[in-house]
This record gives structure tokens, sequence and C-alpha cells, in this order.
């Protein structure tokens, strides 16, 4: 009989199918732009806590929305995001096709980091390499940290937030050929943007 963990998982549990891309993509999106727009008085908590709390669901939404953001790519790119079962000869990252046969792991995607680090091999080229990776792990160590415990203060670098923000802007444009404006409202001055286009394809 499955225990408590086991049922409830079992509810979620699913193979994804590259099919199942523009829905990730969404729901990542979903994230990310209340991540951008998210105000102190949006918070139900006291005055006192409005902005730690603003900040913590900041991060926490970047990094779900981050995740989610890369798993529509891998599965665009025809790749699994479910892990193989244990003694499998089949290597993450791996395509869907391939597995044909397999079943793979109903209940476990592949980690965050395994995402951003095989990232390179499947989005071929990133433009940017070093900046478009270095604002994925920023956006990992958000979740992570948002995840496991909260700090009353903390030393505030604007910059990972900007990092952020480049490396989405060359995901969105190396990944699904669009032209992404954001920017992450921090300070009361700075205004949330959130919009997606298409790119222009150059005509000769």
């Amino acid at each position: 009989m499955p225990n408590i963990e086991q049922s409830v998982k079992s509810q979620f549990a699913k193979v994804f199918a590259v099919a199942d891309w523009p829905l990730f993509k969404k729901m990542a999106e979903s994230n990310l732009r209340e991540a951008a727009t998210l105000l102190k008085a949006d918070m139900p908590i006291e005055n006192s806590l409005k902005l730690l709390a603003r900040n913590s669901r900041k991060r926490l939404l970047i990094g779900v929305g981050v995740e989610l953001l890369l798993k529509a790519i891998y599965l665009k790119q025809g790749y699994a995001i479910n892990r193989p079962p244990k003694g499998s000869p089949l290597e993450f990252p791996f395509l869907a096709k391939v597995a044909n046969g397999v079943q793979l792991v109903e209940d476990k995607t592949v980690m965050l980091n395994d995402l951003i680090e095989k990232l390179p091999i499947v989005v071929v080229p990133l433009r940017n390499k070093a900046s478009t990776l270095k604002g994925l792990k920023i956006a990992k160590v958000f979740r992570n940290k948002e995840g496991h415990g909260v700090t009353c203060t903390h030393v505030f670098d604007p910059t990972n937030y900007t990092d952020i923000a480049l490396s989405l802007v060359d995901l969105y444009r190396d990944a699904f050929g669009e032209k992404l404006s954001v920017q992450f409202s921090l300070a009361p001055s700075e205004q949330a943007v959130w919009r997606i286009s298409r790119l222009k394809t150059e005509v000769n």
C-alpha cells in the first residue's frame, strides 16, 4: 500500500510529452510576470514585513518560473524531462523518441541544475552562453533559498535581478524566436515590465 507521499505524488504523475511545452511556457510566464509586477501592497502581511515578503515571493516566483521555462525549452526541442528508471542506459539529455518503449519515472523530472548545465547542448547556439547561464544559476539559488529558509536581512545586490532579466531575454530570443522586455520592479521608482513580441525576420 502506498504511503501518503506516494499517494499524493501519484495525483500529479505524468510522463510529459513534447506537445506539453506550450503549457509549461505559459505557466512559466505566469510566474515570471507576477515576479516582475508584484508590489508590497499585494502582500497580505503586516506593514513591517511587506518588503521582506514581497522580495521573498519575487525570488520564489523567479526560480519556479525559470525551471518551468527551461522544461518548456527541452520539450520544444524534443527532449524528455522525466527521469529514466534505475539501471537504464539512458542519460539526460535524451530525446523523447529515443525513450520509446522505456517506462520513464512518472513522478520525477530532471533536476534544475541538470537543466541549466545541459542547456547549451539542447539550445544551439546560445549566443551569450556565459551571461545566459549566469542568470539561470542565480535563479536556481533564489528558488532553493526561498524554499528552505527565511532571513530578515541580506546583502542586496540589484545586479542579480538584471542578470536574470538578461538571461531571460537571451532565452526568449534563442529558444523561441521572441523578443522579451522585462524589468523586475524593486525600488519605488522602478516600472515593472513584462512584454513579449515576435522577432522580426530579416529579409534578404
